[in-house]
C-alpha cells in the first residue's frame, strides 16, 4: 500500500483539509502507539507549537485495521495546505525533525519528498447547507 494524501482546496470560507493515509510498517504498531503518546504527553507543547506555527487548526487521527495490517488516516484543516507542506518539510525546528524521523522510522514515508508522492483524485464530495 502506498502513502497517500488530498488535498481539499475550499473557496467557501471553510479550512481546506489535508487527509493521509499512511500504512505502518510491519512490527511497528507498538512503537506507532508510544509515538503517539509521546507526541501528545512529554512533547505536547512543542506539537501544539508547531501545529500553531504551521497554520494547522485541526488534526485527528484514526488507527484502521486492515488485511495488510494497520494504517494512520490523518486529516488536518488549515487555511494554506500547501503551505503546511512545505513548512513541515523545510523546518529545522527540533520537533518538526524529530516528527519527520518518526514517520520515516514507523511508516517508511519520507515526508522531505512528498513532491514524489501519487496524487489522488477527489472522486465525490458533499455538504449540507
Amino acid at each position: 500500500m502506498q502513502p497517500s494524501a488530498l488535498i481539499d482546496q475550499e473557496d467557501d470560507g471553510h479550512p481546506a483539509a489535508l487527509t493521509f493515509a499512511w500504512p505502518i510498517l510491519p512490527d511497528r504498531s507498538e512503537a506507532w502507539r508510544r509515538f503517539i503518546q509521546e507526541m501528545l504527553g512529554t512533547r505536547r507543547a512543542a506539537y501544539e507549537a508547531s501545529r500553531r506555527r504551521l497554520g494547522i487548526t485541526r488534526e485527528l487521527t484514526w488507527l484502521a485495521q486492515v488485511q495488510r495490517g494497520e494504517v494512520a488516516m490523518v486529516y488536518v484543516e488549515t487555511g494554506q495546505p500547501d503551505r503546511v507542506m512545505h513548512d513541515l518539510r523545510e523546518s529545522d525546528r527540533p520537533f518538526d525533525r524529530w516528527y519527520r524521523q518518526q514517520v520515516l522510522e514507523l511508516h517508511g514515508i519520507d515526508l522531505q519528498d512528498l513532491l514524489a508522492w501519487p496524487p489522488c483524485e477527489l472522486i465525490f464530495a458533499w455538504q449540507g447547507r
